[in-house]
């Protein structure tokens, strides 16, 4: 009896060839956009972040050094200060020495530095060449030289402006510029000092470090983690489907005329859970035989990777047999579609089908609560050279989640005689 409903359901998929499709299609599509898109991200390569920068000064450096002198000699300090004060004021430009900053040969290749007008900032705004713009108001030189030399209570502010969607820019000329101004300040409170810079670099230079992993396993390619993670999250909706088909039995009166026959609801129940189980076990393992040849994704343990599969795929005969009872027991399919639509989407969030959690992270702990999470986390570890045993956890959570899925689906299916 069970292997005619296990029948049933397949002569049921074989007249919807699109929902097949949809099934085993749309996960490695899903694999390969996101695998090509945030590859760089996971596989830690390298990502293009080359940007144009335009600086604008609004008066020229050199013509507010000159007035900045100036004023020291028409004011009232000694001729030895002044004398002093002229003969660093070569070596403080600011502005000057953030542009060479900018043209090193670490920045060059990412930053391209155009220098532009004030007048024409309007024209730069409204170009989509330029990522960022760095401005430089009038007399900031000169009130930065009286802030370091005079003790001046000036601050003076570079204002930065970035595109819309030119976020990574901005946030890296703000940080070239934080940089840029804790060096600017280190060396000049060094030089006020009388402390050699020189000296200082070179105690530095004895200082020594070394940057090794601290993980004994293999590291993840992004098409790995995303073939498991479109898997995990893909394989639910079979659960879905096999409820659907169950609850379009009870409209078209096919499971009223197994309950006259005397039908036992265990067996109807476990002829759900079977059939659940071993559509989903094949539409997994298809979507990994892909995997396999498409973005060769192997498995070090093959046994481990079959017995994982058959755990999660026993969660998903559990949530069909789950799904089942409860749209019986309402006479309505809006659960599914709810379960479908909302809930397989946050287990999806939450196991990290989309974007890893980080391990050990509150939101990665949370995940590993819902079977896909666990079966995620499981198969993420043998594919790092973990083993089985390793993973008890994640598969008795996916054990207890299976078993209490069914038993509750079981008490809430409806009594025969009661009113739905």
């Amino acid at each position: 009896m069970i292997f005619q409903m296990i029948k049933k359901q397949y002569l049921q998929f074989l007249r919807n060839p699109v929902e097949i499709v949809l099934l085993i299609g749309m996960p490695i599509i899903l694999i390969t956009i996101l695998g090509n898109a945030l590859g760089n991200l996971i596989d830690g390569g390298e990502i293009d972040l080359t940007f144009k920068l335009a600086i604008i000064e609004h008066e020229d450096e050199e013509i507010q050094v000159e007035n900045f002198l100036t004023e020291l000699e028409n004011g009232d300090l000694p001729d030895e200060i002044i004398a002093a004060f002229a003969a660093v004021t070569d070596s403080l430009a600011p502005v000057e020495m953030f542009k060479e900053v900018l043209r090193s040969e670490e920045l060059n290749d990412m930053i391209i530095v155009e220098e532009a007008h004030a007048r024409e900032m309007d024209a730069i705004k409204a170009d989509d060449s330029y990522a960022a713009i760095l401005e430089f108001p009038e007399n900031f030189s000169a009130d930065l030289l009286e802030n370091i030399l005079l003790d001046e209570k000036m601050n003076p502010e570079a204002i930065i402006h970035y595109k819309a969607g030119s976020e990574i820019a901005g946030n890296i000329v703000e940080q070239i510029v934080a940089m840029y101004q804790e060096e600017f300040t280190l060396g000049t409170f060094l030089g006020n000092n009388g402390i050699d810079p020189q000296q200082l670099q070179q105690n530095g230079a004895e200082i020594t470090q070394e940057v090794s992993s601290v993980s004994p396993h293999e590291p993840l390619s992004a098409k790995a983690y995303y073939t498991i993670g479109m898997i995990v999250m893909n394989v639910l909706f079979m659960a879905t489907t096999i409820a659907q088909y169950a609850f379009r039995e009870r409209q078209s009166h096919i499971f009223n005329r197994m309950i006259i026959a005397d039908f036992s609801r265990w067996v109807y129940f476990i002829g759900i859970l079977l059939t659940a189980l071993i559509f989903a076990w094949i539409q997994a393992i298809l979507v990994f035989i892909f995997a396999y040849f498409a973005f060769d994704v192997t498995w070090p343990d093959l046994t481990a990777f079959l017995v994982i599969t058959f755990f999660f795929t026993l969660a998903v005969g559990g949530l069909a047999v789950l799904l089942t009872a409860i749209s019986f027991r309402s006479n309505s399919e809006q659960i599914i579609s709810f379960f479908s639509g909302v809930v397989v989407t946050i287990f999806a969030f939450l196991g990290g089908s989309f974007f890893p959690s980080g391990t050990g992270s509150f939101l990665g702990k949370l995940g590993d609560y819902t079977p896909n999470g666990a079966a995620m986390s499981a198969y993420l570890s043998i594919l790092r050279g973990e083993s089985i045993t390793d993973n008890a956890d994640h598969l008795i959570f996916i054990a207890c989640f299976a078993i209490g899925a069914i038993i509750i689906g079981v008490i809430s299916y409806p009594k025969r005689g009661a009113a739905s």
